[in-house]
């Protein structure tokens, strides 16, 4: 029978308080789950609903101790007290609720107060306590200052027993490297940061890649060790190609975002805004092949309700990284694993994100590590600056098969979905009229980024309306066939 914790009514000391429990409990006998806003669409089994205190009265005697920390952003004590718990069987529990838990009889084994100096200095200081007690196949990553605290995803730490932190690129360098340093290669970083393109960068070099999920919950119950295989409804892998059309697909980008593909993905953002809509053309949606791991549920119910939409692996395979930086020697099995999740999730398209001033004279050698597997049938190459667009639509080839770059974004400059007017869309749409109609050309194919954050449905809807009658929308994958059928390398 699993444990319901209902959230209604929690303050967020609570709250926190529900997930160290979660996390240490689902090690051994015991399931809990959160039954927070959209998760409990993916709680099949039989279960019954209980206050975060009616269970702790119910489980008290399976901790050996408590981990104290003060919770408040712009603390890192909420991180110091999850690298406890994960090496151990405490109770990572607030400060301010540590009276009430007083009946109990459990001691402190841990607080955090205890360890002072800078972020930084007191995160390590722990890490060098535990970590020989600590998984080094992953990490979480998840903010601790003011801007951007996230109250998720620690029960899932707790449970894999990973280290938890978190390191400004900038400031915090040297401690960030001796970490990246310690972990194992090709491993996995679950959660987020302040600083993305830094971030990225520094995990790249590293042999490394990030997970977005600093929002989720219950990853401790839904991650399976063994992945589930799941299908999508159809793919369109081949079309006739008609010498009088200009072919673009329609790719959404963003789709390594754990828990927004979780979340609001198929409800209140841009995708279930296309399941309540009337309009039939085709789409292509980047998705995280890591759900057939950490949360099949959700990439289940996607799929499930997909009408003319094809979902291709992005960004940049497994996980989120910049391959074109990555060290070579660990290259080849990241885009194992990557090939591996592409399988797991019945996707053949391969979204890449990178920026055009990391790409040198062995940009297409690395290429060849991804399409050398069978089921990679080519790929979509998002390239920085620019918002995706610096690659202006040129193809790489590797292994003969094509890496088309994105010619076009729908991305508003001003990152403000307000600022997305019909006259803006008017001009880009205009600009289509003469794209040539040359099958036998990569001028003839054109990939359109759709930046979700910036563009929702209706306006894609009627920037759509506006294409000249010469365009064909296709999706990502019958893209790259016809490139690769039809357009002569060069």
């Amino acid at each position: 029978m699993t444990n319901v914790i209902r959230t209604e009514g929690l303050t967020e000391e609570e709250l926190a308080l529900a997930q160290f429990m979660q996390g240490t409990l689902n090690r051994g006998t015991q399931r809990v789950y959160i039954g927070a806003k959209y998760y409990m669409d993916y709680l099949s089994d039989e279960h019954e609903f209980c206050s975060v205190w009616e269970l702790l009265e119910k489980t008290s005697g399976e901790f050996e101790g408590l981990a104290v920390y003060d919770y408040a952003p712009g603390d890192e004590s909420i991180n110091l007290a999850a690298t406890a718990c994960a090496a151990s069987r405490l109770l990572g529990i607030p400060r301010a609720l540590l009276a009430r838990v007083g009946k109990y009889g459990l001691s402190v084994e841990f607080d955090a107060a205890n360890f002072k100096g800078t972020p930084a200095e007191r995160q390590r200081a722990v890490w060098l306590k535990f970590r020989d007690r600590l998984r080094r196949d992953c990490l979480v990553h998840q903010v601790t200052e003011k801007e951007g605290f996230r109250n998720r995803l620690r029960d899932f730490s707790v449970w894999r027993g990973a280290f938890t932190f978190f390191a400004r690129p900038d400031t915090d360098e040297k401690f960030l490297s001796e970490v990246l340093a310690w972990a194992d290669k090709n491993v996995p970083v679950y959660g987020w940061t302040t600083d993305e393109i830094e971030f990225v960068a520094a995990l790249s070099r590293f042999g490394d890649y990030l997970i977005p999920c600093d929002w989720s919950f219950n990853h401790s119950y839904l991650y399976r060790e063994k992945p589930v295989f799941l299908r999508q409804k159809r793919h369109y892998s081949k079309c006739r190609a008609d010498e009088k059309k200009h072919y673009i697909a329609f790719v959404v980008s963003d789709g390594d975002n754990v828990q927004w593909l979780e979340r609001g993905f198929a409800r209140e953002s841009v995708y279930g805004q296309r399941l309540r809509g009337k309009k039939n053309y085709k789409v292509s949606w980047t998705a995280a092949p890591i759900l057939t791991q950490v949360c099949p549920e959700a990439l289940e119910g996607i799929y499930t309700q997909a009408g003319k939409d094809e979902f291709i692996c992005g960004v940049s395979g497994i996980g989120y990284t910049n391959c074109m930086t990555y060290p070579e020697e660990y290259l080849e099995e990241y885009a194992r694993r990557t090939a591996e999740g592409m399988s797991r999730a019945d996707m053949r398209i391969l979204a890449l994100l990178d920026n055009l001033a990391n790409l040198g004279t062995d940009a297409e050698k690395r290429l060849e590590t991804f399409a050398a597997f069978p089921n990679i049938d080519g790929g979509i190459w998002q390239l920085d600056p620019d918002r995706y667009e610096a690659g202006g639509g040129k193809i790489f080839w590797a292994n003969e098969k094509p890496f088309v770059s994105v010619g076009v974004s729908l991305w508003h400059p001003s990152g403000d979905p307000k600022a997305v007017t019909k006259e803006w869309l008017d001009e880009i749409a205009g600009k289509f009229d003469d794209r040539p109609a040359d099958i036998y050309s990569e001028k003839g194919y054109t990939v359109v980024n759709v930046h979700p954050w910036t563009v929702n449905m209706e306006a894609l809807d009627y920037f759509v309306s506006r294409l000249d009658k010469h365009i064909k929308i296709v999706t990502a994958g019958e893209l790259v066939s016809l490139v690769k059928e039809y357009v002569r390398k060069k």
